[in-house]
């Protein structure tokens, strides 16, 4: 059986929703015209995650905590939701 924890968060009531969605999932910088090419890592660039729909994520349960710490300090409305899976049927 393996622990998960599903995480929903709300970026409706915030001023810059890209700003925070770069924040949580990273992005690419091109400068120069596209001539170089910047990785910037997010909070979740480090951490197997899933993403089930739009903002909300699947993560396990040993990084829970980091991952929730941090959205908090973003100031982001989640609902968090404790999951036991016993086997994942992948439907794709």
């Amino acid at each position: 059986m393996v622990k998960k924890v599903i995480i929903a968060y709300s970026l409706e009531n915030v001023k810059t929703p890209l700003k925070i969605t770069r924040k949580i999932y990273g992005y690419t910088e091109y400068s120069n015209y596209s001539k170089y090419k910047y990785k910037r890592e997010g909070i979740l660039s480090n951490i197997k995650y899933e993403k089930l729909f739009r903002a909300c994520i699947m993560i396990d349960d040993k990084d829970a905590d980091e991952i929730i710490e941090e959205f908090k300090k973003l100031e982001i409305k989640i609902i968090i939701l404790y999951v036991d899976l016993k086997k994942r049927l992948d439907f794709r």
